[in-house]
């Protein structure tokens, strides 16, 4: 599940860079294990869904996995992982 502390843990994990490092999305998902992680670019996520939390060079959305297709979502309650959106 979800929460405000997971959120924190990510968002200090991606601090300063650490957002752009190669294969950061296999990284998290060893540290948090049954959490999907995903890393794209910013200008692929629609304008319409607002970030769980951003920093100075990326932003994080949630991943909803509860239908059967993934969709994207801002609330931190039904996400099952988070999608790093790079902000150029």
């Amino acid at each position: 599940m979800m929460t405000e502390e997971l959120i924190r843990q990510v968002y200090s994990a991606l601090a300063d860079g650490a957002a752009r490092r190669p294969g950061i999305d296999r990284e998290l998902r060893v540290a948090f294990p049954g959490l999907a992680f995903s890393v794209c670019d910013d200008n692929d996520i629609p304008s319409r869904i607002k970030p769980i939390a951003s920093g100075k060079d990326f932003a994080l959305y949630g991943i909803c996995t509860s239908d059967h297709c993934a969709s994207l979502t801002s609330d931190i309650e039904s996400a099952g992982g988070l999608a790093i959106a790079l902000i150029d």
